[in-house]
C-alpha cells in the first residue's frame, strides 16, 4: 500500500479516538432487516440511507466494498455484488420484479435514495421467495409510505429537502406531503436535480455529466377490516445530452463517433399489494400485482451530412403477480406461494441508416416454499422453487425449459460471542433475455438460439462472526458459479460460464455515541475459467479486485453528528489476454457534519465534503480501466455540499 493511501486511511482512523472522548450520548446503530436470514446478508442502515438522501445508489452502498457501483452519473450506475452484475440477480422494488435487460452503456435500475426505507442484498444465497432469477443472489429495495413518515399522533405532515453541491453547481429540491384520514393514507413526492458538468480531480470538466433528473412517487393505502391494500407508483426520468457512450469518456482509435447524443431514460413501476394484517399464524396471505418498465432512447444529432440521424429505442418491461401465505408454526415461519412474470425486451430504431425492430419474450411461472426459524442455538433458512420457463426469440423461435432451485443456510451460535454460518444454493435461471440494444438480424435465423442451454447457478458462503462488548469481527468466504450465461460473440448467441470467488473481512467497534467499521472485500471474477476483460464481462460482471472501506460516525453532542467514509481500491493487475492496462489504486475520503438544532427539531442541516483530497480517479466498477484506448468516465473531484431538511 502506498504511503499516500495509508495516510488517508490513518486520517480517517484518527477521527475515532478523538470522537470517542466527546460528550457521552448513546447512539445505537440501526439496521433495517426483513425476512432474509442469509449468512452474508447486507442490510443498509437507516443512517446510511439518510446520508445518501440527495445522492445516488453509489452513495447508498459506498461503505460496503462487496457491493460496488460503477458509473460517474446516475443514468450509468450499475450495481455489482461480489463482482457479479445485477442483471444476474433477482432485483425487486416494493416486491415488484425488475427487468434488468438494459443498454450496456446505461444503468439498469435507477432508485432515488430519498425514497428508500430499506435496501437489502443477499449475496450468493438468496431465499426462494426472492423471486425467479436469483442466480448470484438478490437485491430488494423498499420505499417509504405515509405511515413510515407520519409522526406519532399526527394525521398530516410533509418534508422539504434542498441541497446544493459546488462541483457542477448541482441543485436538488424535493417535496413530500403525506397524511391519513380514517382508514386511508397517502404520500405524494417529487424531486428535481439540475446542474452543469462536474470537474474531475484534475480540475477538468467531464463533458455532458450535468444532473437533469426528475423523480416522482405516489403511494396510497387503505385498511379494510383485517386487510390492507397499497397502491404505489414510482417514476424516474432523465433527458439530456450525454457522452455518445454514456458510461465512457471516449475511445481512442476505432470508428469515429460523435462527441454526444441525447439520452432519454424513463423508468416506471406500479405495484398493488393486498395483505392481511391481522395474522393468526395460519392465515397471513399476500397478493402482489406489478408492472415495471425501463425505457432508454438515444438520438444522434442532425448534421449537414446526416439530416436524418439514427435513433434507438429499447424497452424492458415485466408484468408480475405473486400470491403467497405465511404460516407460523412452533417458532418456524413458512412462506409458500406461486408467482408468474411476463418479461419483454424490445428494440426499435434506425442504426447506421437501417431501420429494424426486434423483440424477445419470456414467461416464467414458479411455485416456492421458504422456511425460516430457530432450533436451540441454530438459526436456519431453507427453501425450494420449481419454475417453468417459456422463451420466444426474435424470429419466433421457442425454448421451453423447467427446473428446480434449492437453498439452505444456517447460523450456529457456538457461544455467546461466536457464531458460525454457512449457506448453499443451486438456482435454475431458464433462458435469459437479451439486452435491449443487443439485437441483430442473425437473431431471426431458425437456429439462432440453438446454442443456449438453461442457465444454472451454484453458490456457497461460509463465515464466522465474533462479538464481545462493542467489538464485532467477521470473516466469510464466497463462491458463485453461473453456467450457461447468455453472451454475444461476433453477433452469435453463445453460452459462457461465469464465476466469482473471494472473501470478505470486517471489524466494527461501537462505543457510546457512535461506531467505526472497517470492511475489506476481495473478489476474483472469471469467464470460462479464465481471467476476463471488462469488455468480455459486459452485463455479466466487473473486475473489482480488492476494496477496503472505513466508515465512522459519532454524535459529539446532542443533535450534532460527525462522520465519513474512506474508500480504498487496491491496485489490480490485468490478467486477461486482450488487455494492456492495470487497474490503478485510489483512495477517496468523504466527510460530513449533520446538525439538528434543539430549538428546531423539525430541521436537519448537513454539510459534507466529498472527495476531500480531490483525487482524480475512475471507479473500480466502471467500464474500461483495463484498456489504454478506453478513456474511463472520471468521478467528480472535490465537492462541498449543503443540505437542509425541514419537516412540517
Amino acid at each position: 500500500m502506498k504511503i499516500s493511501h495509508l495516510a488517508a486511511l490513518l486520517l480517517g482512523s484518527a477521527m475515532v479516538p478523538a470522537l470517542a472522548t466527546a460528550q457521552p450520548v448513546r447512539l445505537d446503530p440501526i439496521t433495517l432487516t426483513t425476512d432474509g436470514t442469509g449468512p452474508a446478508e447486507i442490510a443498509v442502515s437507516e443512517e446510511q440511507l439518510e446520508d445518501a438522501r440527495t445522492g445516488t445508489l453509489e452513495d447508498v452502498f459506498r461503505a460496503e466494498p462487496s457491493v460496488t457501483v460503477g458509473g460517474g452519473i446516475a443514468i450509468t450506475e450499475r450495481v455489482f455484488v461480489n463482482g457479479i452484475d445485477e442483471q444476474q440477480l433477482a432485483v425487486s422494488v416494493d416486491g415488484a420484479a425488475q427487468n434488468n435487460r438494459m443498454f450496456h452503456h446505461t444503468g439498469t435500475n435507477i432508485i432515488d435514495p430519498l425514497l428508500l426505507k430499506a435496501a437489502r442484498v443477499d449475496p450468493g444465497v438468496a431465499p426462494a421467495d426472492a423471486g425467479f432469477g436469483a442466480l448470484a443472489g438478490s437485491i430488494a429495495y423498499e420505499t417509504k409510505s405515509a405511515l413510515d413518515l407520519l409522526e406519532p399522533g399526527d394525521d398530516f405532515g410533509g418534508q422539504a429537502t434542498t441541497g446544493y453541491a459546488t462541483n457542477g453547481d448541482t441543485a436538488t429540491g424535493a417535496l413530500a406531503v403525506y397524511g391519513r384520514q380514517g382508514p386511508v393514507d397517502a404520500l405524494a413526492y417529487a424531486k428535481r436535480a439540475t446542474g452543469d458538468a462536474y470537474e474531475d480531480g484534475d480540475g477538468d470538466a467531464v463533458p455532458y455529466t450535468g444532473a437533469d433528473m426528475n423523480s416522482y412517487a405516489l403511494k396510497l393505502g387503505a385498511q379494510m377490516g383485517d386487510w390492507r391494500a397499497e397502491l404505489g407508483a414510482l417514476s424516474f426520468k432523465d433527458d439530456a445530452l450525454r457522452p455518445y457512450r454514456a458510461n465512457l469518456g471516449g475511445v481512442i482509435g476505432g470508428p469515429p463517433t460523435p462527441e454526444t447524443r441525447r439520452y432519454r431514460i424513463d423508468q416506471n413501476s406500479q405495484t398493488l399489494i393486498l395483505r392481511r394484517i391481522a395474522a393468526d399464524g395460519l392465515l397471513d396471505p399476500e397478493l402482489r400485482i406489478a408492472k415495471t418498465e425501463s425505457k432508454v432512447d438515444t438520438f444522434d444529432l442532425a448534421t449537414a451530412e446526416t439530416p436524418d440521424p439514427d435513433f434507438n429505442t429499447g424497452v424492458a418491461d415485466t408484468v408480475s403477480i405473486v400470491a403467497q401465505n405465511r404460516f407460523r408454526l412452533e417458532g418456524v415461519e413458512l412462506t409458500a406461494g406461486v408467482d408468474n412474470a411476463r418479461s419483454r425486451g424490445l428494440y426499435d430504431g434506425v442504426f447506421r441508416g437501417i431501420p429494424s425492430t426486434f423483440r424477445e419474450d419470456r414467461t416464467n411461472t414458479g411455485v416456492f416454499v421458504q422456511a425460516r426459524g430457530s432450533r436451540g442455538p441454530v438459526d436456519f433458512s431453507t427453501g425450494l422453487r420449481y419454475d417453468w420457463n417459456r422463451f420466444t426469440g426474435a424470429g419466433g423461435q421457442e425454448l421451453d425449459t423447467d427446473g428446480a432451485s434449492f437453498n439452505a443456510a444456517a447460523t450456529w451460535h457456538a457461544t455467546d460471542a461466536l457464531a458460525l454460518n454457512a449457506g448453499y444454493s443451486t438456482v435454475f435461471g431458464g433462458t435469459q433475455l437479451a439486452g435491449v440494444y443487443e439485437f441483430t438480424d442473425s437473431y431471426q435465423l431458425p437456429d439462432a438460439y440453438d446454442a443456449l442451454d438453461p442457465t444454472r447457478a451454484r453458490n456457497i458462503v461460509m463465515g464466522a462472526e465474533w462479538t464481545a462488548g462493542g467489538t464485532t469481527l467477521g470473516a466469510e468466504l464466497f463462491r458463485s458459479s453461473i453456467d450457461n450465461v447468455r453472451k454475444v460473440v461476433a453477433s452469435a448467441i453463445v453460452d459462457r460460464d461465469l464465476e466469482s470467488e473471494g472473501f470478505r473481512l470486517s471489524a466494527r467497534q461501537d462505543w457510546t455515541g457512535g461506531f467505526a467499521a472497517l470492511r475489506y472485500s476481495d473478489a476474483d471474477v472469471t469467464l470460462d475459467g479464465e481471467s476476463a476483460s471488462s469488455f468480455d464481462l459486459r452485463e455479466l460482471g466487473t473486475v473489482p479486485g480488492a476494496m477496503l472501506t472505513l466508515e465512522a460516525r459519532h454524535e459529539v453532542m446532542a443533535g450534532l453528528t460527525l462522520g465519513g467514509v474512506v474508500q480504498h481500491a487496491i491496485e489490480e493487475e490485468t490478467e486477461a489476454s486482450d488487455t494492456d492496462s492495470d487497474w490503478p489504486s485510489y483512495t477517496v475520503v468523504d466527510v460530513f457534519a449533520e446538525y439538528q438544532p434543539a430549538a428546531y427539531r423539525n430541521v436537519t442541516l448537513r454539510a459534507e465534503v466529498n472527495n476531500l483530497f480531490d483525487r482524480a480517479y475512475v471507479d473500480r466498477a466502471s467500464y474500461g480501466g483495463d484498456f489504454t484506448e478506453v478513456v474511463g468516465q472520471q468521478e467528480p473531484g472535490r465537492s462541498i455540499a449543503l443540505t437542509a431538511v425541514m419537516r412540517f
